[in-house]
Order: C-alpha cells, then sequence, then structure tokens
C-alpha cells in the first residue's frame, strides 16, 4: 500500500472553491489589479509550498515550537492571498501547537497543506514542480 503524500491534494470540507473564486478573492485583496497579483502570484505559489512543506516536517518530527512558526508564517501567505478559510486553520493548528496539543494535530496539517496545494494550482502554479 502506498502512503500518500503530505503535499498530496485532497478535498476541502465540503466543496473546494473554484480557481475562479480563488483568484477573485485574491483579486479582492489588491483592489481588483490584475498586473499587481500577476506579479506576486509567483513569489506566493513558491513561499507558500515551501512553508506547506516546512509545516508538514515540523509535525513529523514533532517540534511544537516550529510547527507554531510556520503555521503562523503560511496563515500570513493564505490571508495575503484572501484564501481566509485555510489561513484560519493555520491559524488553529499555531494555537494548538502553542498549547503543545500535538496529538490533534496530523489531520490538521494534512488537511492545511492539501488546501494549500489545491489554492497555488488553482493560482497557476504546478505543485509538482515547486514540490522540491
Amino acid at each position: 500500500m502506498t502512503t500518500a503524500s503530505p503535499l498530496d491534494p485532497q478535498p476541502f470540507d465540503g466543496q473546494p472553491p473554484t480557481a475562479a473564486q480563488t483568484r477573485a478573492r485574491a483579486l479582492a485583496r489588491f483592489d481588483d489589479d490584475a498586473a499587481f497579483l500577476a506579479q506576486i502570484v509567483p513569489l506566493f505559489r513558491q513561499a507558500a509550498m515551501d512553508q506547506a512543506r516546512a509545516l508538514a516536517a515540523a509535525m513529523d518530527s514533532g517540534n511544537s515550537s516550529k510547527l507554531q512558526h510556520w503555521a503562523h508564517t503560511l496563515k500570513g501567505s493564505l490571508l495575503t492571498m484572501g484564501a481566509a478559510q485555510t489561513a484560519a486553520r493555520a491559524e488553529s493548528i499555531e494555537r494548538a501547537a502553542a498549547e503543545g496539543r500535538l496529538a490533534e494535530l496530523p489531520s490538521q496539517v494534512r488537511q492545511v497543506v492539501a488546501e494549500t496545494v489545491v489554492i497555488v494550482a488553482q493560482l497557476g502554479g504546478d505543485p509538482a514542480a515547486l514540490a522540491g
């Protein structure tokens, strides 16, 4: 049996947003400035994938301070692009890690990582190419 990579996309709770919805949320964050969005999306995609990988690695190592740090960092990146629901999940991980409640986090981390992969793909990124 093959184990899924933590970077494999999985569904959100219910129906994930469409690519159009994800792009509209990102555009709204920048006053519908499509040119500016086009400039920052590549930076977001790389940073978000790096942060998602680091969050998954922190979970694997059981390091609560790194979990807290990477959840906080990814939350900021997601909020920048208007991905409030996934950012809220990252904030929940951040709080739980700060409180030492690591046992409840593996599934939450997998979900945030998977949602980040979907968001990156919807904004035009190839998660496989960024997975490093």
